[in-house]
C-alpha cells in the first residue's frame, strides 16, 4: 500500500488514498505563502511552516477567473463556478511509493487556460493512470490573468526581483518546491519531467528557457502549443517589459486607481471580471501573458528557440487533427476581418495564403479550417524541423492526436488527448468505445516511459521513433497509432517555412 504520511520543509502531512490503496493523493499542498494584500503582484514567498500534521484530503480552491464562457468546453469539461481565492498557491501530488527511498520519475503538469482560467484538479486530471505505471504526477495552480501576469511601473524594482511574470514565478516556485521535496513522497528530484496543455505547454516553453530553472528539468512534453513560434510571431509574440507596463498602466486608469496600493485594495473577483470587460470590450489587443521581464525570461521564448538556448533534454511535441475543432460550434469569422488579419500576419505572402487556403472560392472554409490550427500547430513541426540542425542535441518525438472523438463533429479538438493521457475517459460525456481506452492505454504508457527513461517506447507498444533530418516522421495517435509521415497539411507547412525563414 502506498504511503499515507510524509514530511515536506513545511510540517508533516497526511494524505488520502486515491480510491486506489496502491496510489496515494496529498492534495491542496502549499508551496509559497498566500499572495494576499501587500503580496499581491509580488514574486511568491516561502510557505509557512505547520505544527501537528496537515490533512491533505481535499482540493483547495482554484485561483480566481471569470467562469469558462465558451460554449463548447463549458459542456464539454463541465468547467463552472467552484470555490475560488486569491490564496491559491497549492499543489497535488499522486504517488505509488510504498518508502521515500522509492525515488520514482516524477511528472509536473501545468494546466491550460489562455494564462486566465483553468486549475489543477479538472475533471480530465487524475494520476492514478500514471501511478498505476509507477510514475508520480504533480498538479499545480498558478496565478492567473491580470493577477498573474500584470506588470506596471510601480511593481517594478530591484526589491521585487521580476515584473509581471506572477504566475510564471509561481509555476517555478512550485518546480523548485518538488525538487526540494519530492524524496519525501518517494519521487526522485532529479527526473522531473514537466508538461502542459496549451498555455500549459506554451509554460513549459517559458521554463525550458529560463535560466531559472537550469537543471531542474530532465525532460519536458508540449501538448498542442509551445514550440518555435518565430521571432515574428503575431499573436504569439510575447512583450517587452516597457510593451507591458504600458498596458498596465491603461488597465490601472480604467480600474480608476490612483496606484498599486489602491488596486491591491479591490477584492479579487471583482478584479478578474474588470479585466474581462476591459480586455472583451476595451483593448481586445491586450492579453495578461508571460512577458520578457530580464529575470524569468532573458529574451523571447522563440529568440531563445532560434538561438538553441533551451534545455537540452528530450521532447515530445504533438497537436491534435482539429485544434479549431471547438470553434466550429460558433458563428465564423467574418470574411474581411480573416483577410485584413492575414495581411497584417503575413504581409507580402498573404495573396500566396489566401490562394493556398481557397479563400476566393470558399472563405468560410478557409476560415473554419485555420484559426487555432494555424496558431498552434505550426510551432510544434518549426521546433522539430529547427532542431535537426542540431543532431547532437537530445532527440524529439512529435505525435499527431486525431482520434475523431464520437459525440459531436468537433472532431479531434483542442484539449481532447488530456482525456486520453490521464485515462479518465469514464468521466466523459461522450460514448466512447474500445478503440479509444486502447488508445489511452497506449498514451499513458508512451508518456511514463518517456518519464523513466527519455524515450517513450516499451514492450508492446508500436515503435515511436525520434524526429531526424533523415527521419521526419510522426507518431499518429488515433484509431491507428504508428509513424506516420505526415507533417502538416499544406497550409500549416506554409506557416512553418516562414518561421524557419524568419518571416513569421
Amino acid at each position: 500500500m502506498a504511503l499515507l504520511t510524509a514530511k515536506c520543509e513545511s510540517g508533516k502531512l497526511r494524505g488520502v488514498y486515491s480510491g486506489n490503496p496502491e496510489i496515494t493523493v496529498f492534495k491542496g499542498i502549499p508551496y509559497a505563502a498566500a499572495p494576499v494584500g501587500p503580496l499581491r503582484w509580488q514574486p511568491p514567498q516561502p510557505a509557512e511552516c505547520w505544527d501537528g500534521i496537515f490533512s491533505a484530503d481535499l482540493f483547495r480552491e482554484i485561483p480566481v477567473q471569470v467562469e469558462e464562457r465558451h460554449p463548447f468546453y463549458s459542456k464539454e469539461f463541465y468547467r463552472c463556478r467552484k470555490p475560488m481565492s486569491e490564496d491559491c498557491l497549492f499543489l497535488n501530488i499522486w504517488t505509488p511509493a510504498e518508502q521515500p527511498d522509492a525515488k520514482l520519475p516524477v511528472m509536473f503538469f501545468i494546466h491550460g487556460g489562455g494564462y486566465k482560467s483553468g486549475y489543477s484538479h479538472e475533471i480530465t486530471m487524475d494520476g492514478d493512470a500514471m501511478g498505476k505505471a509507477g510514475v508520480i504526477l504533480v498538479t499545480i495552480e498558478y496565478r492567473l490573468g491580470c493577477l498573474g501576469y500584470l506588470a506596471h511601473p510601480e511593481l517594478c524594482s530591484p526589491e521585487t526581483g521580476s515584473c509581471g511574470n506572477y504566475g510564471l514565478l509561481d509555476q517555478i516556485a512550485a518546480l523548485k518546491w518538488v525538487r526540494r521535496n519530492i524524496s519525501s513522497f518517494g519521487g526522485d528530484p532529479d527526473n522531473i519531467t514537466i508538461f502542459g496543455q496549451s498555455a500549459g505547454a506554451m509554460s513549459v516553453l517559458n521554463l525550458v528557457t529560463s535560466p531559472l530553472c537550469e537543471g531542474d528539468i530532465a525532460k519536458a512534453i508540449m501538448e498542442s502549443a509551445g514550440g518555435y513560434t518565430g521571432t515574428n510571431s503575431g499573436l504569439l509574440a510575447m512583450q517587452t517589459q516597457a510593451e507591458a507596463e504600458k498596458n498596465g498602466i491603461l488597465f490601472l486608469e480604467y480600474l480608476g486607481c490612483k496606484d498599486i496600493e489602491e488596486a491591491r485594495r479591490i477584492p479579487a473577483e471583482e478584479l478578474v471580471e474588470r479585466e474581462r470587460i476591459f480586455i472583451e470590450e476595451i483593448h481586445p489587443e491586450i492579453a495578461f501573458c508571460p512577458i520578457i521581464d530580464g529575470i524569468s525570461q532573458t529574451a523571447s521564448t522563440a529568440e531563445r528557440v532560434r538561438n538553441f538556448e533551451y534545455a537540452d533534454i528530450p521532447y515530445i511535441l504533438g497537436t491534435t487533427d482539429c485544434e479549431n475543432g471547438a470553434h466550429l460550434t460558433l458563428p465564423a469569422e467574418p470574411a474581411e476581418s480573416f483577410a485584413k488579419r492575414i495581411h497584417d500576419w503575413m504581409g507580402k505572402d498573404a495573396d500566396d495564403f489566401l490562394a493556398l487556403t481557397g479563400f476566393d472560392g470558399d472563405p468560410e472554409a478557409a476560415i473554419r479550417n485555420g484559426g487555432w490550427d494555424d496558431l498552434l500547430k505550426p510551432p510544434i513541426f518549426a521546433w522539430a524541423d529547427h532542431a535537426v540542425q542540431k543532431p547532437d542535441r537530445e532527440p524529439n518525438y512529435i505525435y499527431y492526436f486525431d482520434r475523431r472523438m464520437p459525440g459531436d463533429g468537433a472532431g479531434a479538438y483542442h484539449s481532447a488527448e488530456l482525456w486520453y493521457i490521464f485515462q479518465t475517459l469514464s468521466r466523459c460525456w461522450r460514448p466512447l468505445t474500445g478503440v479509444d481506452y486502447d488508445l489511452s492505454s497506449a498514451m499513458v504508457s508512451y508518456w511514463t516511459n518517456f518519464a523513466k527513461y527519455g524515450n517513450p517506447n516499451g514492450d508492446g507498444l508500436p515503435e515511436w521513433t525520434p524526429y531526424t533530418a533523415a527521419n521526419r516522421k510522426t507518431m499518429e495517435l488515433g484509431e491507428r497509432i504508428g509513424m506516420t509521415g505526415f507533417c502538416g497539411t499544406p497550409r500549416v507547412r506554409f506557416i512553418v517555412d516562414r518561421i524557419l525563414k524568419g518571416n513569421n
